[in-house]
């Protein structure tokens, strides 16, 4: 399967650009005020989260625009029927023709609008028809023969949106005709048609949303909260599945997307803005907006289950989707934070083992003697204090990956003291403390990592020290193979 595309890039421009119309807004926080949505009770804040302000970017996103008259051709502005959705488009882009089934349902979630389509200047006649065609493109399209739309709103690339009106008292000159923008999107992204139909409704914006919306359209009021997302294993939770090739695989699919089999991400739309365990993942379609009140963590277990998470309880997963966790990064930190989920460097707080005291591997010999093939075969787990040398083998930021902790959880020790450097990479280091399992031996109290135990928990477990830096040639069904109990 082809491999994930530069997903980073894109969430680094959708952090910093955070989809909002493209002209500039007359108002700023504060200074206008704008429709908060239904009356519904709010959630009080988990105690662990940052400080930061909900929805701090609303009164951006929704507030009035200035409107900007440009000069375009004169056959264009006759088009204009009132206010008019001009949708800057080619044939040939790819971006394009993945929008315009999204285009197409706004334009019909949008029917007070006059709706055109501008194709680049480049298009051939029979490219059009063959787009309006091949898309059941529900509204007329016309070129742009001499660029001149293209130059007057500063469209560099497609697809992109614009929202004017005819500018009052403009006449034809020179083969020009002035119109008034009053918004634009540029470029437009799929996941935007919420924020464009709420812009559509002024008194009463939230109406306007229907269903899964997208995090793109969280984002352009949720700005504190999107920016946090963006540093949290939710945001790319898809990319995964492409690392995997399990983006086709529907026992996975589920729980790396938003909405999937209600109404939501679609099977094999891999540039869907539903992709990603998005805003709405959590907080239902449309959030709270809709005057529904999903309860946020009770949707936790539904993919955070025994068999997907190590110990999973809500407590333990609040603090790492802290919706304003980026509010204490600085620029550079937050860089480096996205680099580090991106490469699959980030901590896996939801895969940590419990906290408890080791018991040490004789411990675990006296039932498991069958599977206890791990020191006699000399498994290079058991000899992993041998591949250190000289200072690295005092070191603890070394010893931490090749010799099984005395306690697991809690701070880490600068003392060597802490590790059972005699057993090198030893039953729980793999299967987490034993204590409670010695104690009382059920299938509750140690992880398994079994048949039932599903790769992605494997994989996190193994890549806590075959990491990417240490380990570049690192495959698990080869490794899994070669510790085969």
């Amino acid at each position: 399967m082809t491999r994930l595309w530069p997903r980073l890039t894109a969430l680094l421009a959708l952090l910093l650009v955070l989809a909002l119309p493209a002209l500039r807004a007359t108002a700023g926080p504060g200074d206008v005020a704008v429709p908060s949505g239904p009356d519904l009770p709010r959630q009080p804040r988990p105690d662990s989260w940052s400080a930061g302000t909900i929805a701090a970017g609303t009164a951006q996103a929704l507030g009035p625009i200035e409107p900007a008259m440009v000069l375009v051709p004169a056959e264009l502005g006759a088009e204009l029927q009132g206010r008019t959705a001009l949708f800057y488009f080619a044939p040939a882009c790819p971006h394009c023709q993945h929008a315009m089934p999204e285009i197409n349902a706004l334009s019909a979630r949008l029917p007070d609008l006059t709706w055109i389509g501008v194709a680049t200047s480049s298009t051939v006649d029979a490219e059009l028809a063959a787009f309006k065609t091949e898309y059941a493109v529900p509204f007329d399209l016309i070129v742009d023969r001499t660029g001149g739309f293209a130059r007057a709103v500063g469209a560099r690339s497609t697809p992109a949106l614009f929202i004017a009106t005819p500018h009052e008292g403009a006449k034809p000159a020179g083969g020009l005709v002035e119109i008034d923008l009053v918004e634009g999107y540029s470029p437009y992204r799929r996941g935007l048609a919420g924020l464009v139909a709420m812009r559509q409704s002024p008194d009463d914006p939230f109406s306007a949303l229907q269903g899964f919306e997208s995090a793109t359209t969280c984002m352009a009021c949720h700005t504190e909260e999107a920016t946090s997302w963006g540093i949290s294993h939710h945001a790319l939770a898809y990319r995964t599945l492409y690392l995997r090739e399990r983006a086709e695989d529907l026992e996975c699919v589920g729980c790396h997307v938003t909405g999937m089999e209600a109404g939501g991400f679609q099977l094999s739309d891999h540039s869907s803005p539903l992709a990603d365990v998005g805003c709405e993942s959590c907080h239902g379609p449309s959030g709270p907006h809709d005057g529904v009140r999903t309860e946020a963590t009770a949707t936790c277990a539904g993919c955070h289950d025994a068999d997907h998470s190590i110990a999973f309880t809500v407590a333990k997963g609040l603090p790492h989707i802290d919706h304003f966790s980026a509010n204490t990064l600085s620029d550079t930190e937050l860089r480096e934070r996205l680099q580090a989920v991106a490469n699959g460097e980030a901590g896996r707080p939801l895969l940590a083992f419990p906290e408890g005291p080791t018991v040490g591997a004789q411990a675990c010999k006296s039932c498991h003697k069958p599977q206890h093939t791990w020191a006699a075969k000399r498994d290079p787990h058991s000899r992993a204090m041998d591949r250190l040398e000289g200072a690295d083998a005092e070191n603890p930021s070394c010893v931490v990956c090749h010799a099984t902790p005395v306690a697991i959880g809690g701070p880490t020790s600068q003392d060597l003291a802490s590790f059972r450097t005699s057993e090198g990479v030893s039953c729980e280091a793999c299967h987490g403390p034993g204590g409670a399992h010695v104690a009382a031996p059920t299938a509750d109290n140690i992880v398994g990592l079994g048949e039932s135990c599903p790769e992605c928990v494997i994989e996190a477990v193994c890549t806590s020290c075959h990491t990417p830096t240490w380990d570049p040639t690192w495959e698990l069904k080869a490794r899994l193979d070669a510790v085969e109990h």
